[in-house]
């Protein structure tokens, strides 16, 4: 199945569309009505401006739809060719009871084309454009064949070739312009993805995927603040892994990056957002635990700390993993360092108390 190449419509480039749309329903308007003046169209000013009336119904209940669903936040780009097919659906009718120079009317449906090529995907303007020709195909057949009035078959038969070669021409160079488009989101999509690439490389840590220093401090900063608002109660906490570098030594540095690596994922397996892990650096990480009451933080830290002491390592058998950790819970006004520098105190002298302990403050 062809992409798609309409990914949904941002709020400018809805209100183009609808601009659009408003001008060119108003122009057809506007040349139906001289015509109805000089005479070429088939229908009292009674029913010309009943007519009327039903087409601009169906154009504000199709774009009342579109205004429905951009504000439920639906992706509005799929009104689209809705809004392309009620339109040409207009021109056919006001083709259907112009008794001469139906042609220009049908002229405007080459400006609908020109607003679906950068708008919908090659096979919904080529849905469009068989609509446009057998659409007007059928009005002459219709004509032809009721003799409602005079109907000269040879030169309006002779415009329609007009028509649809300048239809055909029109699509050749549409669907040559949605090659383009389509190659251009292409390049898109693989930049953009690039620079989250990028960004990620910025604010990640690479062994465990966790996010690094840096970026986990601006997070630290933002939930504090957050607290300080009474947004939640903030658990800050300090792991360390205890005797990294006697396993660095005994086991050799690829062990010790599998613990830290296996350490990362059964952070991520227990902390839901928004709660976040962050490494801060070789066997420090960070813990950063919105919560409504201390029981909690303190309960899943310590199901983190015992589940760690249950790892087990293949092809190595011996290797038992423990973790010490400090526990602080932001208090009013404080400060994301200061919060930080309480948990890391704990986390010491949980250190100087055995280890694989977890404490907190009082």
């Amino acid at each position: 199945m062809q992409q798609r190449i309409s990914r949904g419509y941002d709020k400018q480039e809805f209100q183009r569309l609808s601009l659009a749309a408003l001008l060119g329903a108003g122009a057809h308007t506007l040349v139906c009505w001289l015509a109805l003046q000089w005479g070429f169209f088939a229908l009292s000013p009674e029913a010309f401006f009943l007519t009327f009336l039903a087409l601009w119904f169906g154009h504000l209940v199709v774009w009342s739809l579109a205004c429905l669903t951009l504000r439920n936040g639906g992706d509005v780009g799929r009104f689209t060719e809705p809004v392309l097919v009620w339109s040409t659906v207009a021109l056919l009718v006001s083709a259907l009871f112009l008794s001469d120079h139906r042609l220009l009317v049908m002229v405007f449906f080459l400006a609908v084309l020109q607003i679906g090529v950068f708008r919908v995907g090659r096979w919904q303007l080529l849905r469009l454009a068989l609509l446009g020709v057998g659409g007007y195909a059928l009005v002459l057949l219709e004509l032809q064949s009721s003799a409602r009035y005079a109907f000269n078959a040879m030169v309006e038969w002779q415009h329609w070739l007009l028509f649809t070669l300048a239809v055909v021409l029109m699509m050749l160079l549409a669907l040559e312009i949605v090659g383009i488009r389509r190659r251009i989101d292409g390049r898109n999509e693989a930049l953009q993805q690039m620079a989250r690439q990028v960004r990620d490389l910025a604010i990640r840590d690479e062994l465990t995927g966790l996010y690094g220093r840096r970026h986990a401090m601006e997070l630290l900063t933002k939930a504090c603040g957050q607290a300080r608002r009474g947004a939640y109660l903030l658990a800050v906490v300090f792991v360390d892994l205890d005797h990294f570098k006697t396993i660095n030594d005994r086991y050799g540095h690829l062990t010790g990056d599998r613990v830290l690596i296996r350490f990362a994922d059964l952070l991520r397996r227990h902390l839901q957002p928004p709660a976040l892990a962050a490494r801060m650096g070789g066997e420090e990480f960070l813990l950063i635990l919105p919560v409504s009451h201390r029981q909690q933080a303190r309960e899943l830290v310590e199901r983190i700390l015992a589940e760690l002491r249950e790892e087990g390592f293949e092809g190595q058998p011996d290797l038992s993993v423990t973790a010490s950790a400090g526990l602080a819970l932001a208090g009013a006004g404080e400060e994301a360092e200061q919060v930080l520098a309480r948990a890391d105190r704990l986390l010491y002298q949980a250190k100087q108390a055995g280890r694989d302990r977890l404490l907190e403050d009082a």
